[in-house]
């Protein structure tokens, strides 16, 4: 059922652009842990002799060994010299065994993200995965749309990661929904510098023209820091709030609920939000649980530009 615009919520009417994380927000956190990431692990060997001889891989391979000799100089657990003699099957186990050592310790690293890209886009392209998105996400984005919102996605996960998930979803190609993507490149999505970049790319006025919702309070008040509104999206196997983030923010567990007004949400304004987190103890269950949230909680630099979506798009192109 089409819902009508008087119905939208304030904080999304009074948003030109919609930011929105994935893991956690559009897309289940046991998709990334349970299939993507798993299907890294079990093929990284292969992957990497099948197309050892390849360009991509290639690159890929030369900015993982600038990475792992940066790790092995700062002496991080996992890390482990790549072998002098430069022998194909020696270098390969040692790069498996880096990027095991990366993803135990869940680094956000770009070689290991983009190795992660293009790993996945073999597999969404052979059929071996598809993206998982929320039975709630596709009315929104196409509300959002219809309202004449600019919709952005933010993640950890490389650009091309992001386009082939939504390119190869569980509900089909979406990618036409989204005015372009920004990954790590611009910035860690903790910091507040990250945001204010991308409010500075999207030729916003002020960050409180964007809303952007996340899994994660962190993410959730570094952006408010910049200005931006937000709302915090509870899912199942979400991360546990601090009552700060409760008292700070807005939540939602499924994005329909912005096709309503609640008053007696907080305001999710940026100065409100600019509160410390870490200075409040008490936690509460973020994992999709309805106590906390039927109680009053309605409870991912210049110069880098986020990479627009156009038509021309490759189809392979793209937490």
């Amino acid at each position: 059922m089409k819902r009508h615009k008087a119905c939208v919520s304030r904080i999304v009417k009074d948003a030109s652009v919609i930011l929105l994380d994935i893991e956690g927000t559009t897309t289940s956190i046991s998709f990334v842990k349970n299939e993507l990431f798993p299907y890294v692990r079990r093929e990284v060997g292969q992957y990497l002799q099948r197309t050892w001889d390849s360009e991509e891989t290639k690159e890929d391979v030369a900015a993982l060994s600038r990475q792992v000799e940066e790790d092995v100089a700062a002496g991080l657990a996992g890390s482990q010299a790549l072998p002098s003699t430069g022998e194909r099957e020696a270098v390969i186990a040692a790069l498996v065994t880096n990027v095991e050592g990366m993803m135990d310790a869940d680094r956000k690293v770009g070689p290991l993200k983009a190795l992660q890209g293009h790993m996945w886009r073999s597999a969404y392209q052979e059929g071996a995965v598809e993206g998982h998105v929320y039975d709630d996400v596709v009315p929104a984005l196409e509300e959002w749309r219809a309202l004449g919102k600019r919709i952005y996605i933010y993640s950890s996960g490389s650009v091309e990661a992001q386009k082939l998930l939504f390119k190869h979803s569980c509900r089909g190609d979406l990618l036409h929904f989204f005015s372009g993507h920004f990954d790590t490149s611009v910035g860690a999505k903790v910091n507040a510098q990250s945001y204010r970049d991308i409010v500075s790319q999207l030729e916003c006025a002020s960050g409180e023209e964007v809303l952007f919702i996340t899994d994660l309070e962190k993410e959730a008040f570094a952006a408010a820091e910049a200005g931006m509104r937000v709302v915090v999206s509870v899912r199942e196997g979400t991360a546990p709030l601090t009552q700060a983030c409760l008292d700070s923010f807005r939540t939602i567990t499924s994005f329909a609920e912005l096709s309503q007004e609640d008053p007696d949400s907080p305001t999710s304004s940026p100065k409100k939000a600019r509160v410390e987190a870490e200075d409040e103890g008490k936690e509460v269950k973020g994992s999709g649980e309805a106590d906390a949230h039927k109680n009053g909680s309605k409870m991912e630099g210049k110069g880098v530009a986020a990479k627009k979506d156009e038509e021309g798009d490759k189809e392979a192109v793209q937490k």
